[in-house]
C-alpha cells in the first residue's frame, strides 16, 4: 500500500511551502527553454546547412534528434526525480541542458551537433517531468489550477516564440556567429534558472521508490522506440516496410511493459508506472484528450509552415511574427481557463474544442477565399481564434490528469502525461504530413492552370507566335506535374529546363518571357499550396471532433482531494495549510 501522506519533504516538513511562486518563476523559465529549443532550430536549418556543409539527413536529425531523445526519456527520468529528489533532479536537468546548448553552438560539425541535441533533449525531458512534478507536489490543490494555467499560458506561446525568436537571432547575426546564438542564449538565462532552483524551490522525494525498475526502462524504451523512431524518420523515407513493421512490434511491447509493471508493482511496489495510475478516470480520459489535442495542434503546424515559407515565401521571421495572434489568443484564455475549470470543470475543455473547430473552418476559408494573394493581415483573425480555444484546453487538462495522481507517483504521472503529448504529436505530423504531401502532388497541375491565362497574355504581348504558345503552356504545365512528384528534389526536373522550345521567343523578349514564367511559376506554387493546405485542414476539424467527443470521457468536475470529500468548506486538517499535499488522507490506498 501506498500513500499520500508518506510523501517525504526534506526541508520544512509538513509545513506548506512558502516560497512555492518564486519556485514555480524559476522553474517555468527553465520549462520556456526547453519548449522554445523544440521549434527555434527549424528557422536556423538552411544557414546550418551552408556552415556546416551538412546534407538534407542530417539537417533532419538536427531537429528530430532532440525531439526523439525527449520522448523517449520521459517516463524514466519522471520516475528517478520521485526516487532520488526532485529539486536534485531538476538541478541536473538544467545542468545538463546548459551544457549541451554550449556544445550545440561552438559545433563544429553536424555530428557533433546532433550528439550536442541528443544531450540537450535528455536535459529538456528531465526539467519539464521534475517541473510538472514540483508544482503538484508544492502546491495545495486549490493553486495547483493558477500554477498549472501559468504553464498551459507558457505552453501555448513558447512553440511559436521559437521560430520568431529564432527568425530574430538568425538575421541579427551577432558577433557574426550566424546561427549559433539561437543555443547560446540558452546558457546564461539557464545558470539564473538554476540559481533560482537552488534559493526557491524545496527537495521532495518519495520514500516508497527505493530502486529503478530497470527492466521496465528498457521495455518502455523499447517499446517507444519502435513506436516513435518511425513516426520521425518513416515519411522522410518514403514509409518503408521496415517502419510499419517497427510500429507493428510495437504493439506487443508495450502489453508485455504493462504486465510486468502489475507484476512489478504487486510484488515490490517500485514499478517504472504506477498501475493504479491507469485506474483512475481522469487520467486515462485525460490522457486521449492530450494526445488528440497535440495531434491537432502539430498536424496544424507542419503544413501551415510549410504554405507560409514555401507556398507564400515568407522569411523565417515573417512566418513566425504571422503566428503571433495564435500565441496571443492562447495567452489569453490560458491565463484564467485552469481556474475557470473548477467551476465549470469539463465544459471549459469542450468549449475550447468547439472555438478551436470555428478557428480551423475560419482559417480554411480564409486560405481558399485570398488564394495566392493572401497576407499575414489576412490570417490573423483566424489564428487569434484557433489560440483562444487552445487556451480554453491546455491549462485545465493539465490540473485535470494530475490532479489525480498521488503525490508520490508525481514524476511517473508527468512522465506519461508529457510522454502522451510527444505522441500526439508525432502522430499528428506523421499522419498530416503523408495526406498533405499526396495532395500537393495532386494541386500542382490545377494550381499552374490558374496561372496560364495571364502567362498567355503575356507571351501574346511578347509577340510569341500561337504554336509555340501552346507548347510552353504544355511544358509549364508538365513541369508543375513533375515538380508536384518530387516536391522535395534537391533539382529541378528535366521538363522545367527546357520549357522555352528553340527560337520560340523573338529576339530581344527573352527577359519578358522570362519574368512571365518566374510569375506564372510563383503563382503557380502558391495556389497549389493553398489548395493543398486548405483541404488537408479538414482533416485536423475531424480530430478537433474526436477531441471534443473524448472531453465527455472526462469526470464532469476536476475530483476533490480525499479530506475534502463531503465537506463544503475549503480548510485542511488541522496542523496544515487548505488543500496541502501533505494533508491528504493516511487512509489512500
Amino acid at each position: 500500500m501506498t500513500h499520500a501522506a508518506d510523501e517525504t519533504y526534506l526541508e520544512g516538513e509538513g509545513v506548506p511551502d512558502p516560497q512555492r511562486w518564486r519556485a514555480a518563476a524559476v522553474i517555468l523559465v527553465a520549462i520556456a527553454l526547453d519548449l522554445i529549443d523544440t521549434t527555434i532550430v527549424n528557422v536556423a536549418l538552411p544557414v546550418l546547412q551552408t556552415d556546416l556543409d551538412a546534407g538534407k539527413a542530417a539537417l533532419q536529425w538536427v531537429a528530430a534528434a532532440y525531439t526523439l531523445t525527449f520522448a523517449l526519456s520521459l517516463i524514466t527520468v519522471g520516475r528517478i526525480g520521485d526516487m532520488l529528489g526532485r529539486k536534485r533532479m531538476i538541478s541536473i536537468g538544467i545542468v545538463v541542458f546548459v551544457a549541451a546548448s554550449l556544445l550545440c553552438g561552438v559545433a563544429q560539425s553536424t555530428e557533433m551537433l546532433i550528439a550536442s541535441r541528443v544531450v540537450q533533449g535528455l536535459g529538456g525531458a528531465i526539467v519539464m517531468t521534475q517541473g510538472l512534478s514540483v508544482f503538484q507536489v508544492a502546491f495545495p490543490p486549490k493553486e495547483r489550477a493558477a500554477v498549472f494555467g501559468m504553464f498551459g499560458a507558457l505552453s501555448g506561446i513558447a512553440a511559436m516564440l521559437g521560430p520568431v525568436l529564432g527568425g530574430v537571432l538568425v538575421n541579427a547575426d551577432l558577433f557574426g556567429w550566424s546561427w549559433r546564438p539561437i543555443f547560446l542564449v540558452n546558457v546564461p538565462v539557464g545558470l539564473l534558472a538554476l540559481l533560482g532552483v537552488a534559493a526557491y524551490v524545496r527537495e521532495s522525494r518519495s520514500p516508497n521508490i527505493k530502486r529503478l525498475d530497470l527492466v521496465g526502462v528498457a521495455l518502455v524504451t523499447l517499446a517507444l522506440l519502435a513506436l516513435l523512431y518511425p513516426l520521425v524518420q518513416g515519411e522522410q523515407d518514403g514509409w518503408p516496410t521496415w517502419s510499419f513493421v517497427a510500429m507493428g512490434c510495437s504493439v506487443p511491447l508495450f502489453v508485455v511493459f504493462g504486465v510486468y509493471e502489475q507484476r512489478k508493482a504487486a510484488r515490490d511496489g517500485s514499478a517504472l508506472v504506477e498501475p493504479s495510475l491507469f485506474k483512475e478516470r481522469s487520467f486515462v480520459a485525460g490522457l486521449l484528450v492530450m494526445l488528440s489535442f497535440f495531434a491537432i495542434i502539430s498536424g496544424l503546424f507542419f503544413p501551415f509552415t510549410l504554405y507560409l515559407q514555401v507556398g507564400l515565401g515568407f522569411s523565417p521571421l515573417a512566418a513566425g511574427f504571422a503566428t503571433v495572434p495564435f500565441s496571443f489568443g492562447a495567452m489569453i484564455t490560458s491565463s484564467f481557463s485552469a481556474v475557470l475549470a473548477i467551476k465549470m470543470g469539463r465544459k471549459v475543455l469542450s468549449i475550447g474544442m468547439v472555438i478551436m473547430g470555428v478557428g480551423m473552418v475560419a482559417l480554411i476559408w480564409t486560405i481558399n477565399h485570398f488564394g495566392s494573394g493572401i497576407s499575414g493581415w489576412d490570417l490573423a483573425p483566424a489564428l487569434a481564434v484557433l489560440g483562444l480555444g487552445l487556451g480554453f484546453v491546455i491549462s485545465p487538462v493539465v490540473d485535470i490528469v494530475l490532479g489525480g495522481v498521488p503525490v508520490e507517483h508525481a514524476g511517473s504521472g508527468s512522465g506519461v502525461l508529457s510522454t502522451a503529448d510527444q505522441l500526439g504529436a508525432a502522430a499528428g505530423v506523421a499522419v498530416i504530413g503523408v495526406l498533405f504531401f499526396n495532395l500537393l502532388a495532386g494541386q500542382a497541375v490545377p494550381g499552374a492552370d490558374t496561372a496560364v491565362p495571364q502567362l498567355r497574355k503575356e507571351l501574346v504581348a511578347a509577340g510569341v507566335a500561337a504554336p509555340a504558345q501552346d507548347t510552353i503552356v504544355a511544358n509549364f504545365r508538365a513541369c508543375a506535374k513533375e515538380s508536384g512528384k518530387n516536391e522535395n528534389a534537391g533539382e529541378p526536373p528535366a521538363v522545367c529546363r527546357r520549357i522555352l522550345p528553340a527560337d520560340a521567343v523573338p529576339a530581344g523578349q527573352e527577359e519578358r518571357v522570362g519574368k512571365a514564367l518566374a510569375t506564372a511559376s510563383d503563382k503557380a506554387r502558391k495556389e497549389g499550396y493553398a489548395k493543398a493546405t486548405g483541404r488537408v485542414l479538414w482533416y485536423e476539424v475531424g480530430v478537433i471532433v474526436l477531441g471534443f467527443l473524448l472531453t465527455f470521457m472526462l469526470p464532469k468536475h476536476a475530483r476533490k482531494p480525499e479530506w475534502a470529500e463531503g465537506e463544503e468548506s475549503a480548510e485542511a486538517p488541522e496542523g496544515g495549510e487548505a488543500g496541502a499535499p501533505q494533508a491528504h488522507s493516511a487512509e489512500r490506498a
